[in-house]
This record gives structure tokens, C-alpha cells and sequence, in this order.
């Protein structure tokens, strides 16, 4: 998924960066306001957000692509100047907010919790042997890939710190991320001052762990008092299923709290491994929490709560324990359901995700030990419905009990929502109506894909197509009819109306401007390498030149692959900042093993007068000038006749 990312991935574009810094500054703000102590004690946010339960069906892509095209060329009379609409937030701030400046924005070193804690995680990998050692969130793509700390606070406050990168940081999207992504708010609050500081972090999975005996009992006991303390909040929760599924799972918890375990063993649900993980941790002992207010280490409360919810939902049950001596399986059965996953009450106030149920779509299971096994897995198929076991080259149709009873390692989770389905049978019934018009436009094929398989695409992202001044770029004209749908104007109005985003495009036009643009850095990229590889030729040609100046690798590989096409980006100054030694008389000369490269005078100067930056590190050569070589023979010559004498 991480090769696949990197491979598809493509800049955001700055209108949907700015939307989106819009709405990261505003949830920070949500957030910041609306953290209280409560949150900590909660089992639940009690948010109020859209139900969107029931299995979302899949429209027909090519059922509406044919109606559409056959309206390609229909529109009515008249345009409406139709006003741009966002997806709202689905926020809900508490009645009694704390102070804005005491919930900044924080980095503050966590200590990670001690091995018997649920706050472990481990890798995406279905390795038998993901190590324990990692944070709550497993590992999200590569660092190389600026889309997985995008939602990161904690990169921009070290941004700042180190004075920022040489240009604003590129944020990056692809097929992987718009599938998998999700992000966490976590939240650690000191119990001295009280001060609380939040972080946002994205995520691809969530490695879960399998509550023991103990750990359940101590859940469940938990629940029961949360669920008696606040019992409005639950209540609100559980209104969607009705107050009768609410009080069967209510006795169902209560009699598996009370019965002993060696009775029946203990009962595990996938909602208890939630709540394990998204249970409050203490932090004490030799986990105290660095509180940035006190200057100490302090007792402290650490938790989180999701911030946005991913399409595809991964789930990671931490099946495998590494001690010190020795490695074991844990094959306790987790029973999970098939449909009507809600996780609504793991959602913080500021969720941005009006739907929180979900449907299995697959499961991964490991047969075997810790240290050796055999992986297969169960796929529905959504077209049918039907479950298939699919064993190395072998596929069986199975029911959905054996599916139900299976060991399962790895959870794949696609939300579902009846709305979705019914707003993709509208569209099509619109395209079907025929009805003539004047105008015809033109919507993302990529988002028209979405609109289809998503239960939330979120707002039309015809920016996928389009340059920042609004026309086609030249690289992408040729290929055009592969990334655009044409729409009748009743299809288009209604999508626009419901989802937002945009901008309309009803005409398509290579963008002049771009077209300047590329034959001019085509024209710079030119110039800059014939110049050069003409200097650096002369360079190479002198046999003993009197200084030579040093340039850091790193800045030239950058500007390498810029003047080479691979980076549309130029580098920034020249930064030799990494491979100079300041010496006390304030002469600079290069770091003994570093990393740079030798070029002429007249090369260095040229770049220079470019890029700027610095500092500037020359290396002379100091001859003897020949009067004092002369002078010099004839004082040995003196020297030597004297002592023969």
C-alpha cells in the first residue's frame, strides 16, 4: 500500500490546500475549545451526528456514464449562479470551554506505557511478529510521503522551530490515501496544572489489543459505572438501535462481568478491543507525562478519540506478544460483527465523519504459532453478496458463520449508509429524465468514482483536471476524455447543490498561462545545465587552478534533479550550512568526510547569482612566488659552502 502510494500520489492543488488548512486551523480550534475533563472520564462523545446506518449498495458507474453521455449535448435556458458549498463539520462544542491559551498545541515527550498496557501497536504487516513497542497508531505510509503528517500538528510546530523548510511543504493525496486515511486526536492532560495538549495524527490502521481476563473484567466494570454516571450520553448513543438492543447488550455485559471466567471463558468482542485501545491511560510511575507548564515530570491522563474516519476501516488485532526470552500467540476468539459496526462512541465532538457504521468487507486469519503459520483470508464478494475463503490458489464459497468464527488477525471495514445508495439512484433518474438544455459540464471522473463506491466522497474535486488558473494543463490535454464525465446541468445542479466544491467547468481550454510557463522553465532548465556542464568542462581542464570552491551534495542533487525534469520545483539557496567548520579566526573551510563536491570559481558564482545562500567555502592554493624561491635556493646555497668551509 505504501509502494502504491508513492507511486500514484499527486500535489494537492492550492485551492484545496487553502479549504483544507481552513479546516484544520478551524477543528484545531474546535478542538482547543472544547476539550474539558470530562472528555477523560466519557465513554463516549455523545456527538450529534447523522445516523447513516444500513448497508450502502454500489450504483452502476457505466448505468450512469451511458445516461449522461446520451444527455451529453442537452441543457436548459437559462444558468443559475449556483453559491459554493462546503462539507460541513459535524461539530459540538461543550457549554463550559477552558482557557484557548492552556490547550495549545504541544509537543511534549510522552513516555510510551509499560508492556501490559493496551496503548501498544504494532506494524500493518501480517507478519507473525509485528513488534510492541510502537504508539497506539500502527505505521502509517513512508515519511517521504508529506500526505501522512499532513493532519500533524506536531510537523508544523518543528517547521517553525527549525525556521521552515526552503519552500512551503508539498501535501500530496492518492487513491490509498483517499481509501484508508483516517486521524486520531489525542489528548494528554497533567494532573497538576491541568493543562491539556492535543495532537492530530493520521492514520491507515488500528492495531488493537485482546483484552486477558482480567483486563475485561476491569472493562466491563468500567462500562457498567460510565454507563450509570452518564447514562443521558450512552442513552443517546444506543438511540439509534432502538432501547431494546440497548438493554440486551447492557445484560449481556453485566452477566459476562459477574460469572466467573473459568465458567465459560470470557466472552471478547471487537467493541471491547475498541475500548481497550481507546480507553484513558494513566500515566504514573515510570510513565510520568513531561508537562511543558510545570517543567517537571507529572501524573497525567492520556486518551484519544477519532477525529475523521477512514472509507475502508483497518483493523489490526495484536494477536502476537514478544517478551524478553520468549514470543506467543494470543488465540483467544474475538467475535465481530458482519454488519452494523458503529463507532460512534469513539468519535471525538469535532468528528468531521457523518457516518459511523460499518460493514465487514474482509478478514485476514493466521493459522499457526508465533513462529511459523499459514495466512488466508475471507472476501464478500459485493456484487452477490456471497463469502469466499481464498487459501493460496484455492477459492470456496463459504457461509457467512464460517466467516463469523473465524480467527481473525486483520479486519477490513467498509462504511455503509442507505443514503448513499439512494442519492446514486437519484443521479442516475436525473440523467435518465433527457431533459434539454444549453449547457453541458464537465466533473472529475475521479470523483465520479467516488460519488459511486463512497458511503462520503466529500466535495466535487474538479481540481483534478484543472491548473491553478482554471483551464486544462498541457500534460494532461492529450488524455483529457479519460479524466472528465460530461453532465447534463440538472445532474450537474443537484451534485453541486448536495455536495459542494466545484469549480463548474462547462468549457475545456489548454491554460495559455501553463503553456508560457513550461517553455519557460523549459528555456531556464536549458540554460542553467548547458552552463553548467561549459564551466565545469573548463574546470576540469585546469590543470592547477588557484582556488576551488565546495558545494553541498544535498543542495546539488536537488538542483540536479531539477534542471533534469524530475523536480518541477528549483531548489532553494545553496545550503552549506551541513558540510562547513567555522574556525575561530572566522576562516570556513569544508568538515573533514562530509558530503559536498568541488567546482570552479567562475561556477560557483554563476549558481550564486541565481540561488544566493552560502556560506561560501573556498579552498586556495598558496605557491611560493619565484624571487623567493630564488632567494630561498641561494640562502642553502650560503648555508652549505659554509659549513664545507
Amino acid at each position: 500500500m505504501d509502494q502504491l502510494h508513492e507511486e500514484l500520489k499527486e500535489p494537492i492543488s492550492s485551492y484545496n490546500q487553502e479549504r483544507e488548512e481552513e479546516e484544520q486551523e478551524e477543528e484545531q480550534r474546535e478542538v482547543e475549545r472544547g476539550t474539558t475533563e470530562d472528555d477523560f472520564l466519557s465513554c463516549d462523545s455523545g456527538g450529534e451526528m447523522g445516523d447513516g446506518e444500513g448497508s450502502g449498495g454500489g450504483g452502476s458507474l457505466a448505468e450512469m456514464e451511458l445516461l449522461i453521455r446520451d444527455e451529453a449535448g442537452r441543457s436548459i435556458s437559462e444558468k443559475e449562479k449556483l453559491k459554493e458549498r462546503r462539507m460541513s463539520y459535524c461539530h459540538r462544542r461543550t457549554s463550559s470551554e477552558q482557557a484557548d491559551e492552556d490547550a495549545d498545541v504541544d509537543t511534549a515527550m510522552i513516555p510510551e506505557p509499560d508492556n501490559e498496557a493496551f496503548m501498544h501497536c504494532s506494524s500493518r504487516s501480517c507478519s507473525p511478529h509485528p513488534p510492541d513497542s510502537h504508539p497506539k497508531l500502527s505505521s502509517s505510509p513512508p515519511r517521504s510521503s508529506p500526505l501522512r503528517t499532513a493532519h500533524s500538528y506536531v510537523l508544523k510546530k518543528a517547521q517553525v522551530m527549525n525556521g521552515g523548510k526552503r519552500r512551503s511543504e508539498i501535501k500530496y493525496r492518492s487513491v490509498i490515501s483517499d481509501i484508508f486515511d483516517g486521524s486520531i486526536l489525542s489528548l494528554v492532560q497533567c494532573l497538576t496544572c491541568d493543562r491539556v495538549s492535543t495532537t492530530i495524527e493520521t492514520f491507515q490502521d488500528l492495531s488493537l489489543p485482546i483484552p486477558g481476563k482480567e483486563d475485561l473484567a476491569k472493562l466491563h466494570s468500567t462500562i457498567h459505572q460510565s454507563a450509570v454516571i452518564k447514562s443521558g450520553a450512552c442513552g443517546e448513543n444506543y438511540n439509534t438501535q432502538g432501547w431494546i438492543a440497548f438493554l440486551m447488550d447492557y445484560i449481556r455485559r453485566f452477566v459476562v462481568s459477574c460469572i466467573p471466567s473459568w465458567f465459560w471463558g470470557p466472552v471478547v468482542t471487537l467493541e471491547d478491543c475498541l475500548a481497550a485501545f481507546f480507553a484513558a491511560d494513566e500515566l504514573k510511575g515510570d510513565n510520568m507525562y513531561s508537562c511543558e507548564r510545570c517543567k517537571k515530570l507529572r501524573n497525567g491522563v492520556k486518551y484519544c478519540k477519532v477525529l475523521r474516519l477512514p472509507e475502508i476501516l483497518c483493523i489490526h488485532l495484536k494477536r502476537f506478544r514478544h517478551e524478553v526470552m520468549y514470543s506467543f500467540k494470543i488465540s483467544s476468539h474475538v467475535s465481530f460483527p458482519l454488519e452494523g459496526l458503529n463507532l460512534r462512541p469513539f468519535l471525538a465532538k469535532e468528528c468531521v465523519s457523518h457516518i459511523t457504521t460499518y460493514d465487514l468487507l474482509a478478514v485476514i486469519c493466521h493459522h499457526g504459532t508465533a513462529g511459523s503459520g499459514h495466512y488466508i483470508s475471507y472476501c464478500q464478494n459485493v456484487i452477490n453478496g456471497q463469502w469466499y475463503e481464498f487459501d493460496d490458489q484455492y477459492v470456496t464459497e463459504v457461509h457467512e458463520t464460517v466467516v463469523q468464527n473465524a480467527e481473525a488477525y486483520v479486519l477490513f471495514y467498509r462504511k455503509s449508509s442507505e443514503d448513499a445508495e439512494r442519492e446514486r439512484q437519484k443521479v442516475v433518474s436525473l440523467a435518465a429524465m433527457k431533459e434539454s438544455g444549453l449547457l453541458q459540464f464537465y466533473i472529475s471522473r475521479e470523483w465520479l468514482n467516488k460519488f459511486n463506491t463512497f458511503a462520503e466522497p466529500g466535495p466535487i474535486t474538479n481540481q483534478s483536471f484543472l491548473c491553478c488558473h482554471g483551464g486544462i494543463p498541457p500534460n494532461k490535454y492529450h488524455y483529457i476524455d479519460d479524466l472528465v464525465v460530461i453532465l447534463p446541468q440538472n445532474v450537474w445542479e443537484y451534485l453541486y447543490n448536495r455536495f459542494g466544491g466545484g469549480p463548474a467547468v462547462n468549457h475545456l481550454y489548454v491554460c495559455s498561462i501553463c503553456q508560457v510557463e513550461i517553455e519557460a522553465l523549459a528555456k531556464r532548465r536549458k540554460t542553467e545545465i548547458d552552463t553548467f556542464i561549459k564551466l565545469n568542462k573548463a574546470f576540469q581542464a585546469e590543470e592547477s587552478p588557484s582556488v576551488i570552491y565546495c558545494i553541498s551534495m544535498q543542495w546539488f542533487r536537488e538542483w540536479e534533479a531539477f534542471v533534469k525534469g524530475k523536480d518541477n520545483d528549483p531548489p532553494g539557496p545553496i545550503d552549506n550550512s551541513k558540510v562547513a567548520l567555522t574556525k575561530s579566526g572566522g576562516q570556513v573551510l569544508p568538515k573533514q568526510g562530509a558530503d559536498y563536491g568541488q567546482i570552479s570559481e567562475e561556477t560557483w558564482n554563476y549558481l550564486f547569482s541565481i540561488y544566493g545562500g552560502g556560506p561560501e567555502i573556498a579552498i586556495r592554493q598558496t605557491i611560493a612566488q619565484p624571487q623567493e624561491m630564488e632567494s630561498l635556493h641561494g640562502e642553502q646555497k650560503i648555508e652549505a659552502e659554509t659549513r664545507a668551509g
